[in-house]
């Protein structure tokens, strides 16, 4: 098994049935978006990131232990600062409010990184989990609601495809990653004039730089600063990640592959 990690496996090619009108408070901290009460095999309630842009679920090594949670496969990760390997099992619960999804996989890697910016978190719901719902990241009230909806007429609507289980779009920047835990524009294969940062993921770190850009989808600009440049390019045909947050709310609507952007 290959996945990606922080910044990871399975797009379902169903979708679970789900309450209407299900809906959970989110917290915005650094541009992350952090949900509490999630449930793992019935124990919990616990706090987690929510992260579009990870194809697996994560949970913290000590916590799966204590859950009983064994190791039953080891996993190659991949990212733009290297390779490493983690534990992790399979044919988990997950429940969240009123959704719930069975037969999940979990990476017993990858917190030490994001505690770092939220030290509460003890796990990562990735698209292993969200890929099986279509929901609605209203970054303004502050909360997901999953189920269809129909999206707002003003919204900017955009075709969902998946590049190494990710949900990718086309934007006047290339084809990037709809990704809800990083807090930047990063663009893959870009030589800055100079390296000015450091980035950091669990695979590693290198050094970056920025260069200005201008953000477009469907022609309406929404977005215009400055970009992370990273020299690697990614793998899986990924361009860049863009963030869920420069957005006012953005839905994914998986069972007819399209995202809405206001």
């Amino acid at each position: 098994m290959r996945a990606f990690p922080i910044g990871l496996t399975l797009l379902a090619g169903f979708l679970l049935a789900i309450p209407a009108c299900a809906a959970v408070k989110l917290e915005s901290i650094g541009g992350r978006l952090v949900v509490e009460g999630v449930y793992v095999n019935g124990h919990g309630p616990y706090t987690f990131l929510l992260d579009t842009g990870t194809t697996a679920n994560h949970l913290e090594p000590k916590l799966a232990k204590s859950i009983g949670l064994k190791p039953t496969f080891r996993s190659e990760l991949v990212s733009s600062t290297g390779v490493t390997y983690a534990l992790g099992a399979e044919g988990i619960e997950v429940g969240l409010d009123t959704v719930h999804a069975q037969g999940q996989r979990f990476l017993f890697a990858g917190i030490d990184v994001i505690r770092e910016a939220v030290p509460r978190v003890q796990g990562v719901l990735g698209e292993a989990f969200l890929s099986h719902f279509d929901y609605l990241l209203d970054l303004r009230g502050k909360r997901i609601e999953f189920g269809k909806r129909e999206p707002d007429s003003a919204a900017v609507r955009a075709s969902l495809r998946v590049a190494e289980d990710r949900p990718i779009v086309s934007t006047s920047l290339g084809a990037l990653v709809l990704d809800s835990g990083t807090r930047w524009v990063t663009l893959f294969g870009v030589e800055a004039a100079r390296a000015t940062h450091e980035m950091t993921t669990m695979t590693g770190s290198l050094r970056t730089g920025t260069v200005f850009r201008k953000l477009r989808i469907g022609g309406r600009t929404f977005w215009s600063g400055e970009a992370v440049a990273v020299p690697q390019s990614a793998e899986g045909g990924t361009e860049g990640l863009l963030p869920v947050s420069l957005f006012k709310a953005v839905y994914f609507c998986n069972s007819e592959g399209y995202a809405s952007f206001e």
